[in-house]
C-alpha cells in the first residue's frame, strides 16, 4: 500500500504540466481548503482565498497569498474579486450543508437570479449551474482533487491489521450497488447496513448523522458504505472521510466502512488508518 506514504504535493508530469500558477479557492468549512491551499502551495501554485464567513477556518489566512471573506450568496461579489485578482481557475472546496440553501439572506441578484434557473435544488444541480455561472465569466472551475489525488486510495484492505469478517464483506458487497444508485440520484452518497439491511440513507443531514441514526436504529455492528456518484464531476461533491468519520463509527458501533477506490479522499491518511485499527475499525477501499 504504497499510497500510504505520497505526499499530497505529490503529482505526475502529466499533472504537474496542468497545473495552473496562480488559483482560488471557495472554502467552506473542515480541512478540504487547508489541504488545497497547502498542496498547491507546495508545488509553486499562489492560493487567493474565498472564505464564506461562518463555514471556512480563521486559519486559512496563514496558507493564503490573499484572503477575503464572503457571506453565502455574494455570488457576484465574488465574481467582482476574482476579475479584480486576475483569476482564471478556481475551485470549490469545504463543507456548505444542503439546507443553507433555504437562507437566503444574504444571497445577491446574481445568485437569486441562478436560482431561478434552477429545475430542482439538488447538489449536482445548483454546483452546476455555480460553476457553468463562472464559465461565463472566463473562470475554469477546476477538479477539487487536482492536489490531492495521493489522497484517493488504491483497491484493497487499507486496514491490515484489522481484516474484515465473512460477513462483514458481504454486507458491502450488498451495500456497494445500492449506494451507487443512491448517489447517482443525488441523494447522498453514504448508506448503512447491517445484515444485508438497509438501514440509513444519507441525505442533506451528511455522513455523521446518517451513521449516527443507523447506530441507535440497529445497534452495534453496521457497516458504513461511502461511494463516489456514478460519473463523479471531480469538480465537486467529492466523498471525504477522515478521523471524524472513524470517531462517529465508534459512537455509532459501526464495524467497518467501504469506500470507492481512486474516488474519495481520505484526510490524514496514516492518522485515520491507525486510528481505525485501534478502535476495531475495518476500511476497505473497491
Amino acid at each position: 500500500m504504497s499510497f500510504l506514504n505520497q505526499s499530497p504535493t505529490q503529482l505526475n508530469a502529466s499533472e504537474s504540466a496542468s497545473v495552473p500558477k496562480r488559483i482560488a479557492v471557495i472554502a467552506g468549512g473542515g480541512d478540504f481548503p487547508k489541504l488545497i491551499a497547502r498542496a498547491a502551495r507546495g508545488v509553486g501554485t499562489e492560493v487567493y482565498v474565498l472564505a464564506l464567513r461562518g463555514f471556512a477556518d480563521n486559519d486559512l489566512e496563514q496558507l493564503a497569498t490573499q484572503l477575503e471573506w464572503l457571506e453565502l450568496g455574494q455570488l457576484n461579489r465574488a465574481i467582482e474579486l476574482l476579475h479584480s485578482l486576475g483569476i482564471e481557475y478556481l475551485i470549490l472546496a469545504g463543507r456548505v450543508p444542503h439546507t443553507t440553501i433555504f437562507q437566503y439572506r444574504h444571497f445577491d441578484w446574481r445568485a437569486l437570479k441562478l436560482l431561478t434557473r434552477a429545475v430542482n435544488k439538488k447538489a449536482d444541480t445548483l454546483l452546476g449551474l455555480l460553476s457553468d455561472e463562472f464559465e461565463r465569466e472566463g473562470i475554469h472551475v477546476l477538479d477539487s482533487s487536482l492536489f490531492l489525488k495521493s489522497l484517493m486510495p488504491l483497491p484493497g484492505l487499507l486496514t491490515p491489521r484489522r481484516p474484515l469478517t465473512e460477513t462483514e464483506q458481504s454486507d458491502l458487497e450488498f451495500g456497494f450497488p445500492i449506494a451507487k444508485l443512491i448517489a447517482g440520484q443525488d441523494i447522498g452518497q453514504t448508506i448503512v447496513v447491517k445484515e444485508k439491511m438497509v438501514i440509513a440513507v444519507e441525505a442533506a443531514e451528511g455522513t455523521d448523522e446518517c451513521i449516527l441514526r443507523a447506530g441507535a436504529l440497529a445497534g452495534p455492528g453496521c457497516i458504513v458504505v461511502k461511494v463516489s456518484k456514478p460519473n463523479q464531476d471531480f469538480r465537486f461533491d467529492i466523498p471525504v472521510i477522515g478521523k471524524k468519520t472513524i470517531e462517529t463509527m465508534e459512537k455509532a458501533g459501526a464495524r467497518a466502512i467501504g469506500v470507492s477506490a481512486g474516488e474519495c479522499l481520505i484526510f490524514d491518511q496514516e492518522e485515520v488508518i491507525a486510528l481505525a485499527e485501534k478502535k476495531g475499525i475495518g476500511i476497505v477501499a473497491r
